[in-house]
């Protein structure tokens, strides 16, 4: 079956069961994609041409929170900074998703981002901050 829409040309392939039930109905897009139509209104269902679904699995909120809670051990100045970049990885992987229009991992920008500024962190930043610490500073 071929449809025209909005978007272009379209084609609707119907698969039937043995018994000659509707089981689904596939459409391919300009681009050679196929995607499942949906006729129910569920939060379950798999239509995906919209794309406007973003998913992100356990894992990934793991490691966020296994990286922010060791920067929490350590200091309050790590635990702020890992938290903020971790965000703001987890910000451009999203900015990323929406330019290249593509499943993409989640954790690598983030975690990156973290571990470095961890340790920038605990390295620098918290003995910078000691030892103006040390010295009262009158103004």
């Amino acid at each position: 079956v071929r449809e025209k829409g909005s978007h272009g040309h379209k084609f609707k392939y119907a698969v039937y069961s043995k018994t000659g039930e509707l089981r689904r109905t596939l459409v391919v897009n300009k681009k050679g994609k196929v995607f499942e139509m949906s006729f129910d209104n569920d939060d379950e269902s798999v239509d995906d041409e919209a794309g406007g679904a973003i998913r992100l699995g356990l894992g990934d909120f793991i490691f966020y929170s296994v990286m922010v809670a060791k920067a929490a051990m350590y200091s309050f100045t790590t635990f702020a900074a890992c938290m903020l970049v971790i965000l703001s990885g987890l910000g451009g992987t999203l900015v990323l998703l929406s330019v290249y229009h593509s499943a993409l991992p989640a954790l690598p920008i983030s975690i990156f981002l973290g571990v470095i500024f961890y340790l920038l962190t605990k390295v620098l930043i918290e003995p910078w901050i000691e030892e103006i610490m040390t010295y009262p500073l009158y103004v």
